[in-house]
């Protein structure tokens, strides 16, 4: 159960931070910087200069840019430049030229400029004819700047429209439509400015301009019509709705991000407050002397501190050793280099008659019959089926865990009815912060826009409830709030012993038990070191049986009391560990003209078939 929740926000959380995923290749490249700049002259035409910064990340033969000019005449005087040195225009495809050539109503551009891994500035410049039209009332420039065919996004964009002279206090408007986290500001009435952040592939910066017709007193582009009026009305309307959809965006994004925070720590402290009260427990020594529950060291992990891994497997193993089931032997490397020897695990012929649990059986099957030949395995062997098999031995280590579980299931510590009940409303609410999430989801693809408050908010709503839901569940009964009292003082125990008194630390023979338990709970180091400490060379040799065995049997011999060798047990340990870890690892309001934020939709300018890239 806890392992599909994990799935499930797992995705989650990929949709709600990546929405627009990228594909990655073996070369990429971005636009950190796109500047525009349209100088108006006073018969109407328009010179612009467009500056696109690359950044490449591989090997590129250069850049495209398309000029969509539909409605105007040819574009003429065209230039190009990169990183500020002057390319010629030819029919080939050789460094430092470009070709160009119109495909209907767009001029294609290709700028042979090959490029590894670097930033480059490609500079296009053109005069464009018929730019402004002059009506009864005013004059007006309306283009999409930045067109919808952009390979990639524009980090940033800066448009400049700069007009021929200076005009009078407001009779300059302007307006700006595209993302609506764009600014659209005047300056000295004479320059209209556009700035935006983060413009996606395929959205558009479009400018719509309006000034004195006295500002360009010779344009021959004329329609005797009045016209100020209604575009003033047009975008007063696109600017309303775009503010619309500003007030929109803040309450689907504030207001749902707030809600899912709200709804997740309402329903936790509602579930935590009703059924959730801890235990109050009669045991409450710090230290427990003793085993508190005969288990196995795998189950005892696993039910006591949710863990289970490659030292479990280690601990089973070393317990079976203890059961009377399996030996292990050494088999140093024909080298003499103790890093390269290898051991061998083998079923001993007459076992002790004990049942076996299920894991414990799972495993003897996995390792030994499976990848042994039925009496013995050796750790080398383990090695190399692993790195050939991982799919199967992956597929055995989770029934052997699977094994685990179900041994779990003798000791009832848990109350299914409370948790079941707590279950209802966790459930209840997870469905209601999925359909919102989802609905703040389709809103900011349909709308192109991201809020960063609600996806940092609607996360930790999420994380929240499931890190309660993973952790307070399942409900410990009475029996279980003492017995998990008692193994949390038990390993606390083993952590200190080191530093007890002998009288406090008990027989060797209980050590030998405590050995494998040890290893579960990764304190290894220190029951050795207080075997080392407490118990003499003789001792371990006549009283002990699997803390001898560990120890490396016959390489105590040469030691001291003081510093026991403890080379089998760390290098065994250590082996194993690794060789199944690694096997196993396999907001501005819209303007009325004289400047604010953009407008959605389009004041209907031209240009919008632009774009470039790269190749």
């Amino acid at each position: 159960m806890k392992a599909k929740i994990i799935l499930f926000f797992s995705l989650l959380f990929f949709l709600l931070v990546l929405p627009h995923s990228i594909v990655s290749a073996e070369r990429s490249f971005t636009i950190p910087s796109y500047e525009n700049t349209v100088k108006i002259q006073p018969d109407g035409t328009a010179r612009i200069t467009e500056k696109v910064t690359y950044d490449f990340d591989g090997s590129f033969n250069g850049a495209t840019m398309d000029i969509d000019t539909a409605g105007l005449p040819d574009i003429t005087d065209l230039r190009v430049s990169v990183d500020g040195v002057p390319y010629v225009s030819a029919k080939t495809d050789q460094t430092g030229t470009f070709t160009s050539h119109y495909v209907d109503d767009t001029l294609k551009i290709r700028v042979f400029s090959p490029t590894e891994t670097a930033k480059k500035e490609f500079t296009y410049m053109y005069t464009l004819k018929n730019a402004i039209i002059n009506y009864n009332d005013t004059a007006e420039f309306n283009r999409k700047l930045v067109g919808m065919n952009w390979q990639v996004d524009l980090d940033h964009v800066a448009i400049s429209i700069i007009l021929p002279k200076a005009t009078q206090d407001g009779e300059l408007q302007a307006w700006a439509h595209g993302p609506l986290n764009g600014d659209v500001s005047l300056h000295d009435n004479q320059t209209v400015k556009l700035d935006v952040d983060n413009v996606k592939a395929g959205q558009f910066v479009e400018a719509h301009v309006i000034f004195p017709t006295n500002i360009v007193a010779i344009n021959q582009n004329i329609q005797a019509v009045d016209k100020k009026a209604s575009i003033e009305a047009q975008e007063a309307k696109l600017a309303d709705q775009a503010n619309f959809k500003r007030t929109l965006s803040k309450t689907i994004f504030y207001g749902g991000g707030l809600l899912l925070l709200l709804l997740s720590l309402v329903t936790v402290s509602i579930v935590h407050l009703k059924y959730t009260k801890k235990k109050t427990t009669v045991f409450k020594d710090k230290y427990f002397h003793d085993i508190p529950t005969d288990m196995s060291p795998a189950v005892m992990n696993k039910l006591i501190f949710s863990k289970l891994g490659a030292s479990d497997i280690v601990a089973t193993i070393m317990d079976l050793v203890r059961k009377r089931q399996l030996t292990i032997e050494e088999l140093p490397d024909v080298s003499g280099n103790k890093k390269k020897a290898t051991y061998t695990i083998s079923k001993i012929p007459i076992p002790s008659p004990i049942k076996l649990l299920e894991h414990e059986k799972r495993l003897m099957t996995w390792l030994i019959d499976k990848i042994g030949d039925g009496e013995k395995v050796t750790l080398k062997e383990i090695n190399s089926y692993a790195k050939k098999n991982k799919t199967a031995f992956s597929s055995s280590f989770r029934s052997w865990q699977a094994g685990v579980k179900k041994d779990m299931k003798a000791y009832d510590y848990f109350d299914k009815t409370t948790a079941s009940k707590a279950s209802k409303p966790l459930i209840g609410t997870t469905i209601t912060l999925i359909v919102i999430a989802l609905v703040i989801l389709i809103f900011s693809i349909y709308s192109q826009t991201f809020s960063i408050f609600a996806c940092l908010v609607g996360i930790l709503a999420f994380a929240i409830l499931f890190i309660f839901w993973a952790t307070a569940f399942p409900v410990k009964n009475q029996e279980g709030a003492e017995e998990f009292a008692k193994w949390h003082a038990f390993r606390r125990y083993i952590k200190d012993v080191g530093n007890m008194d002998i009288a406090d630390v008990g027989s060797i023979a209980i050590w030998d038990h405590y050995l494998s338990y040890s290893i579960s709970l990764g304190l290894t180091k220190e029951v050795l070191k207080a075997a080392s400490i407490h118990f003499t060379q003789e001792e371990v040799v006549q009283h002990s049986g699997l803390l001898y065995y560990y120890y490396g049997g016959a390489l105590i011999s040469g030691s001291t009391h003081a510093n026991m060798n403890a080379d089998f047990a760390q290098s065994f340990q250590s082996s194993f560990e690794s060789s199944f870890s690694g096997a196993l690892a396999s907001s501005s309001s819209s303007s009325s003209g004289s400047g604010g934020g953009f407008s959605g939709g389009s004041s209907g300018g031209g240009g919008g078939g632009s774009g470039g890239g790269a190749f």
